[in-house]
This record gives C-alpha cells, sequence and structure tokens, in this order.
C-alpha cells in the first residue's frame, strides 16, 4: 500500500497517530538511538546539518519541494536536534513568505521570532561548514532521504524498547493485543518512509 506525502499531513497522520496512542507508544515518532549513541548521535547530527546547509543553498524552487516532503507535523518530527529543527522551521518560514532561504534571511527569521540565541552555535556551522554542498542541489535530495532513513531507524529503536517494556510490565493475556498494535505501528511507519523516499526520488 503507497500513500502520498500530501495523505500523511491529513487522515493518514491522524491514523498514524491513532495507532500510536491505541498501543500506548509515544506520539512522537523519532524513536530512541541504538547501543552505540555517541557515534549514532554523531552522524545523525552530522546528516542533519549537511541537509540544512544543502537546503538553505539549493535553487528556491528545489528547497519548496524539499520542504514540502520534509514538512514536521504534529505526528511525524525526522530531526534528532531540537536545535535543528528551529532551524528547519526557520527556512520553512523563509521559503513560505516567498525568499530564498539563503543563510542571511534565516539567521534573521530566527532572530525575529527569538530563536536565535538557542540555535546560534549550529546554525554557526551549518552556514560555514567544512565542506560545502554541491553547486545547483544536487545533493540536497539524498540528504533529505538519509534523514529520513535515519527517523525510520531510530523508530526500530524505539520500537524494541516498547516491545521490551511491554513484555516486563503487561499480562500474558495482553501481550497478543499489544503485539498487533505495535505491528501495525510499525507498518504505518514503513508506509510513511516510503512515501517519503519516493517522493523525493522523483526530484
Amino acid at each position: 500500500m503507497t500513500i502520498s506525502a500530501s495523505d500523511m499531513d491529513t487522515d493518514n497522520t491522524s491514523a498514524i497517530g491513532d495507532q500510536l496512542g491505541e498501543a500506548g507508544v509515544s506520539a512522537e515518532f523519532p524513536g530512541a538511538l541504538g547501543a552505540d549513541l555517541d557515534t549514532e548521535s554523531t552522524v545523525t547530527t552530522g546528516v542533519e546539518a549537511a541537509f540544512l546547509t544543502a537546503l538553505m543553498w539549493a535553487p528556491a524552487p528545489m528547497a519548496r519541494e524539499v520542504r514540502q516532503i520534509l514538512a514536521i507535523t504534529a505526528r511525524w518530527d525526522p530531526f534528532w536536534s531540537g536545535a535543528h529543527r528551529e532551524i528547519f522551521l526557520a527556512i520553512c518560514a523563509v521559503l513560505d513568505s516567498g525568499a530564498p532561504p539563503n543563510p542571511a534571511l534565516v539567521q534573521a527569521q530566527l532572530f525575529e521570532a527569538g530563536r536565535l540565541q538557542r540555535v546560534e552555535a549550529e546554525l554557526l556551522s551549518i552556514i560555514a561548514p567544512a565542506r560545502g554542498p554541491m553547486v545547483g542541489g544536487a545533493d540536497l535530495p539524498h540528504l533529505a532521504a538519509k534523514v529520513v532513513d535515519q527517523w525510520y531507524r531510530r523508530g526500530y529503536a524505539g520500537l524494541l524498547a516498547r516491545m521490551s517494556q511491554i513484555r516486563e510490565t503487561v499480562s500474558v493475556e495482553e501481550l497478543a493485543g499489544h503485539w498487533e498494535n505495535l505491528t501495525r505501528h510499525q507498518q504505518r511507519a514503513e508506509e510513511l518512509w516510503l512515501t517519503k523516499r519516493d517522493n523525493l526520488a522523483r526530484l
């Protein structure tokens, strides 16, 4: 079954949230990191930072398409870093105003929204990266896809943690119902992951 990115923002997103509620799982899909926390955190935040750099330097039409696919909703957020989430939302605000999301305009947006101080260090490293993005935004869809992949992988760590918690806290008679709910949760996450990857591959 395939669902569109626009479906994710409306009916199907609600269905995902309802399923999470039934399962007793957090309404945030990202889940948790795996066993090697330091390495995974470093790699994850590095990819997110590279994605945001590419997004700010890509042609505005491509940036708008990618922004639409990765748009944060009440029940879906692909970012592990809170600072990166704030910067992405500022980029979205600049794009929604009709302007290109270049670093100066994004910095101004963060300042005017009163959020610059909390993300200033992360923004500086994104504005002046050790390696710049490819000219023309050629790497943007690939970096966006990797952000989505990382979100999906974290979901499995969260799913395993929740399964372990259920095993230790509920009666044996309740296990089958929880297993069914968690399976549906995994299936919804897979649909969302595949849809976003397919949409990015078309860019």
